[in-house]
């Protein structure tokens, strides 16, 4: 007899000898004792952040391998632990409140997951519990890019988010954040991405090495205001990635070549104030460079300007840091180099007295310095899948 045909005969006879299952079977919910019975419960209980600190760095990965499914981690950088995380969508960006109690997240759906209906939104976020609140709706879209930190950015007194576009004309779509709808469509002659200037204004860099100045008001009516050529876009770019501090009114931009222009913003409008080169000619005969991602981040009130820097020929204005170069911008000095053990893309510094310096590198390890000692704190291993940028309050 084959082995299916004794499994057959075996179950028709159990039966007819009156073989029973186990007893534990038999039972129902109500023969079984009261210690046994678990309570069935919809309700789930989500942890909560408290009030955001000084040294938390949120932490924006557009995960690479799977795009429509990119994180936010908030990470604490005294403890180097992961606090919390949003899931967002496709190639998401990221903006924070002045007190970081609200999040803003610009994110692209399709109905389908990967097809489908197109759906462009601001979702607003609670910083204390992480969860969504609410949402605005984008009408023309949003720039679908490797997420860039001036794609997105909520005004200094955070009461507009303003989002870029190209569709392929250029535009700033702009959102109120407190009545939470969407304002209008702000046209750009060309220009891209957005860099905030006062509670109503904002600039964005121009193909032919200039800032237009825009101003707007609570409908979403815009003035421009083109300015002079700062740089030569065809010979010595800036990195798109500039560094605006609100607190001393000033922005910094650095080209390919390690040029760094200072910005002066503080009319609502940009002024170049001066220019001058982070490299000295031993540095030039040795190559080096600025590059990576977002590769520059400024402490206000130490007037201290960190810069990634590596060593590589013309056109390697990608390539990650192998350093951390300080300069004091007072006096147009470098006071410090920071080796880094991994090559970094990304740099960031907390805008408090007691300040930490973070290097994202290309291998998704967040390095984290005292930003007055400059000396090493810690290294946190294996961020994500492919982390890109990172934020902190106040900047």
């Amino acid at each position: 007899m084959g082995a299916r045909s004794w499994l057959c005969a075996t179950v028709a006879v159990l039966p007819l000898l009156g073989v029973s299952p186990p007893v534990g079977a038999q039972q129902t919910l109500e023969s079984l004792p009261p210690e046994a019975k678990l309570e069935v419960s919809e309700e789930h209980t989500t942890a909560r952040l408290g009030e955001p600190k000084p040294h938390w760095v949120y932490v924006l990965d557009p995960v690479f391998p799977h795009l429509i499914a990119s994180k936010v981690y908030v990470i604490d950088g005294d403890s180097l632990s992961i606090l919390g995380m949003i899931n967002t969508g496709y190639v998401p960006n990221l903006g924070l409140s002045p007190d970081a109690r609200q999040l803003y997240v610009a994110e692209t759906y399709w109905s389908r997951g990967t097809r489908g209906e197109r759906t462009d939104v601001v979702t607003f976020y609670d910083g204390d519990r992480l969860e969504a609140v609410g949402e605005v709706e984008l009408p023309r879209g949003r720039f679908l890019v490797v997420p860039k930190k001036p794609d997105a950015a909520v005004t200094p007194d955070g009461r507009y988010l303003l989002s870029f576009n190209m569709d392929p004309a250029t535009s700033v779509s702009v959102v109120d954040l407190a009545e939470r709808r969407y304002v209008a469509d702000i046209d750009s002659p060309g220009c891209s991405l957005v860099f905030p200037t006062a509670e109503r204004s904002f600039a964005m860099l121009c193909p032919d090495g200039s800032f237009v100045d825009f101003t707007f008001s609570a409908d979403g009516k815009a003035e421009a205001k083109m300015n002079q050529p700062f740089f030569d876009a065809e010979e010595d770019p800036v990195f798109e990635h500039g560094v605006v501090s609100h607190a001393d009114r000033r922005a910094f931009f650095v080209s390919y070549e390690g040029v760094l222009y200072e910005v002066d913003i503080s009319q609502g409008r940009t002024q170049l104030a001066e220019s001058w080169s982070l490299l000295d000619a031993k540095d030039q005969a040795a190559h080096w460079r600025p590059g990576g991602w977002q590769l520059l981040a400024y402490h206000a009130s130490t007037d201290r300007l960190f810069v990634l820097m590596h060593r590589g020929p013309r056109w390697t204005h990608k390539h990650g840091g192998e350093e951390v170069w300080v300069f004091d911008v007072s006096r147009n000095q470098r006071v410090a180099r920071i080796p880094l053990e991994h090559h970094a893309i990304s740099l960031a510094v907390s805008q408090d007295s007691s300040p930490l310096l973070y290097a994202l590198s290309e291998s998704a390890s967040l390095a984290v310095f005292d930003g007055t000692s400059l000396k090493a704190m810690g290294v946190m291993e294996g961020i994500g899948d492919s982390p890109f940028l990172l934020y902190v309050p106040g900047e």
